[in-house]
């Protein structure tokens, strides 16, 4: 993908833009959005400097991840309410009985989309952030 330009300088590598589907399926994979090769995360929390395939950058700046804690509330948001919606007006629990599940349902469901909302985000920024598709911003 690479080759020398006349003064010796590589050249800058470009991608083309994955589609919306591709970009969603590799966030729900936890992989790199620009080649879909390396993954995401070392770890529960964790995640890689950069990809292992491409070199994408994962943190590009600080603070960069914020965006996704927007994401991972309105994952919360929407399946607690989809949650709400069927257990108490279509079996019937009452507002009591579900206080507490739910409660802790909104603890433990943000710490486990942690990482597909920090997937989702990258991805998004890749769709619409052209220098994400090259080498330029390393």
């Amino acid at each position: 993908m690479t080759s020398e330009t006349p003064d010796d300088r590589p050249a800058i590598r470009r991608w083309t833009r994955p589609e919306y589907p591709t970009l969603v399926q590799r966030a729900l994979k936890l992989r790199c959005p620009r080649c879909g090769e390396g993954q995401l995360f070392s770890g529960f929390f964790r995640m890689h400097e950069r990809c292992s395939s491409c070199g994408l950058k994962y943190e590009r700046a600080p603070g960069y991840y914020l965006g996704s804690s927007y994401v991972n509330y309105g994952l919360t948001a929407v399946a607690l309410l989809i949650a709400y919606i069927i257990l108490h007006y279509k079996l019937g629990y009452s507002n009591q009985q579900l206080a507490g599940p739910l409660a802790g349902f909104c603890v433990i469901f943000p710490l486990l989309a942690f990482r597909y909302a920090r997937a989702l985000w990258l991805a998004m920024d890749c769709r619409w952030d052209p220098a994400m598709m090259t080498d330029e911003e390393d």
